[in-house]
């Protein structure tokens, strides 16, 4: 009876049973639900019943969008933005995006990556700092803003170098946007409302010139080439090729829509990374790092020869330096004809790899170069140096009345000087008996081809010929300038120099085979007889491009009589028509009994195969193929086009 007061009256038994038991109560109600009918399973809830989430498993996981990453990090976004640079994380681009096309998306590994990052706790600190040293400012506390000044939180990125950086080489091989940066900033100047501290300006000058030091010793500068955009630098450290982009010393105007911010988190991480680099450079050389500073020339604006302290002293290393690395490469090349045969495609390619270097090496062995004050100094100083030359000399940061700028190695008066970079009217120069007034473009063309071009085509006053980038490879692209095929003689008759200078080099290493190191005779003949034939048609008035048609021409005739000779030795006997159609392809012959029509001609192999490759393509594929081709065809056109136009301007000049 008390337990039938507690309970309700309209309750029945079995449930009055249940409320006391709830164990026994599923088990009833299961065994009631046994045959009715489950809910579908869905998405909409996160319950066993109607299935997972949307969005928690599978692809859709494995990404998130930056809003959820900057939730997780707590940290805004400008310091994630900073993160995610020094981190060398980027955005990804899923093939799934299931919160919007617009949306920028991570990789969820690489936010996990970067909460366990120690600059995170640093940027907390940071963002701390700046609330305190906010509220003392507006408080007028100077003292105490000072004190929490000097103990401003501090960090440095050399843990991430060593983490984004296994290996040396791997450092080395990304020092083209460092190096690009860092010719980039040290050319402009602090800007205070752009956020471009001076500090910053002034590092990157500092680690650009010390590399550019480097490159000088080294003497691994193989390619230059100046354009609008500024002077691109190629060179080879440790088997990698460095390409970078200096612009001209111009005052730069700052555009407003680029994010200086940005540039600036990219300087600080390339910054990081270019004193390891520049350390282990140095290191390799036997100097000491970082070098010193001449403070002469540095209040002289001298910038590369400012670190050295002893031009004359570095000028005689150097020089002893490259004569011993030529002794070494000719040991080299030897013990590789040696090992592989003189006449083997590994010695051929060694010999000619290192006659190309020689020659950019000596370049400007034993000149005296000085440089006027209205040639850019910095670009031509470090091809200059990276050429081989002796001493150079300048104008530029001269007092009034003065002949020479302050840490210059000789004034403009001295008789020593070889030659004289100027870029203004003759009218204008004082000249002098002695040595050669040139313009600065033929120091960069006779880098590039490895020998001292004549300078009468850079006198003063005068058009010089044509710059020609080095980057480019005018075989491949389909056309040749006149200017690349004399360049390329002139290449040819001084590699032919330098081989014979190396044969005689190499005449005195034991065990070095004659054939090594030294050109066939036959070939050194025919190349000077080509040349010296090329020179008397130029002097008849002969164009070059009509002396070319008519030794192609001739070429063409001597193969046509070829064939028919080796048809008649073949057939027994040479039919006039055969012989009459190899003579004049336009001559039409009637047929006879005697000679019947000849069928088409059938296409080769390959290009039967070409034509069932593409036949069973997809149409996507197909169409890929046909914009490929017909861009082949058009940059053909293009070439015939300017091939035509060069023979109509070569007539209408003579």
């Amino acid at each position: 009876e008390v337990r039938g007061q507690l309970i309700a009256p309209s309750v029945k038994t079995t449930d009055r049973y249940c409320l006391f038991f709830p164990k026994q109560r599923q088990q009833m109600g299961q065994h009631r639900k046994k045959g009715a009918k489950k809910n579908p399973k869905g998405t909409k809830k996160g319950d066993k019943i109607h299935g997972q989430k949307k969005g928690k498993k599978g692809e859709a996981a494995a990404y998130m969008t930056r809003a959820q990453a900057l939730a997780k990090l707590q940290m805004p976004l400008a310091d994630f933005r900073k993160l995610c640079i020094l981190k060398g994380i980027y955005p990804r681009d899923p093939k799934k995006k299931p919160h919007g096309l617009d949306k920028t998306y991570y990789h969820s590994k690489d936010i996990l990556f970067l909460s366990h990052e120690p600059l995170l706790n640093k940027f907390y600190e940071l963002k701390t700092f700046a609330k305190k040293f906010k509220r003392l400012m507006g408080r007028n506390e100077q003292d105490l803003a000072k004190g929490a000044e000097d103990r401003k939180p501090k960090y440095t990125l050399h843990h991430l170098v060593r983490e984004r950086y296994n290996s040396f080489e791997d450092a080395v091989r990304d020092l083209d946007d460092a190096m690009s940066m860092l010719a980039l900033f040290q050319a402009l100047s602090a800007d205070q409302k752009r956020e471009i501290p001076a500090e910053a300006v002034n590092e990157a000058s500092r680690l650009y010139q010390e590399f550019q030091l480097y490159v000088i010793r080294a003497q691994a500068l193989r390619k230059v080439f100046a354009s609008v955009k500024g002077y691109y630098f190629q060179a080879e450290i440790h088997g990698q090729t460095i390409t970078w982009l200096s612009p001209h010393q111009f005052a730069q105007e700052l555009p407003p829509e680029v994010d200086f911010r940005v540039m600036l988190t990219f300087l600080e991480f390339y910054r990081a990374m270019v004193k390891f680099v520049n350390f282990r450079l140095y290191a390799d050389l036997g100097l000491a790092y970082p070098p010193k500073r001449n403070s002469l020339r540095d209040a002289g604006s001298a910038e590369v020869a400012a670190l050295e302290v002893e031009m004359r002293e570095a000028g005689r290393a150097r020089e002893a330096a490259v004569e011993q690395s030529e002794k070494a490469d000719a040991e080299v090349s030897a013990a590789v004809a040696e090992d592989f045969g003189a006449e083997s495609q590994e010695a051929l390619e060694m010999q000619r790899r290192v006659a190309e270097q020689t020659r950019m090496k000596s370049t400007f062995r034993g000149l005296r170069v000085f440089v006027n004050r209205e040639v850019p100094l910095k670009p031509v100083y470090f091809v200059l140096l990276c050429g081989g030359v002796a001493e150079v000399g300048w104008e530029r940061g001269a007092t009034a009345g003065g002949s020479a700028g302050a840490g210059s190695a000789f004034s403009v008066g001295s008789k020593s000087i070889t030659h004289q970079l100027v870029d203004r009217p003759p009218a204008q120069l004082d000249s002098r008996t002695g040595r050669e007034y040139v313009q600065p473009q033929w120091v960069f063309d006779s880098f590039n081809v490895g020998c001292q071009l004549p300078v009468a085509l850079y006198a003063p006053g005068r058009a010089p010929p044509p710059h020609l980038s080095p980057f480019v490879d005018d075989q491949a692209e389909g056309y040749v300038p006149r200017q690349r095929e004399l360049l390329d003689t002139l290449a040819k008759e001084a590699s032919i120099g330098s081989a014979s200078a190396n044969a005689a080099d190499s005449a005195n290493v034991p065990g070095a085979p004659p054939a090594a190191s030294a050109a066939p005779a036959d070939a050194r003949g025919s190349q000077t007889a080509r040349y010296q034939e090329e020179l008397r048609a130029e002097a008849q008035g002969v164009w070059h491009s009509e002396f070319k048609e008519q030794e192609d021409e001739a070429k063409e005739q001597r193969a046509k009589a070829a064939i028919a000779e080796v048809e008649a030795e073949l057939t027994g006997k040479a039919t006039q028509k055969k012989v009459d159609e190899l003579e004049n392809p336009g001559l039409k012959w009637l047929p006879t009994d005697e000679a019947p029509a000849e069928p088409a001609a059938k296409p080769t192999e390959d290009e039967e195969e070409r034509l069932r490759a593409k036949a069973l393509m997809p149409k996507k594929h197909k169409r890929l193929l046909q914009r490929i081709e017909k861009t082949a065809k058009n940059k053909e056109e293009a070439n015939a086009r300017l091939t035509k136009k060069r023979r109509q301007l070569e007539k209408a000049e003579a």
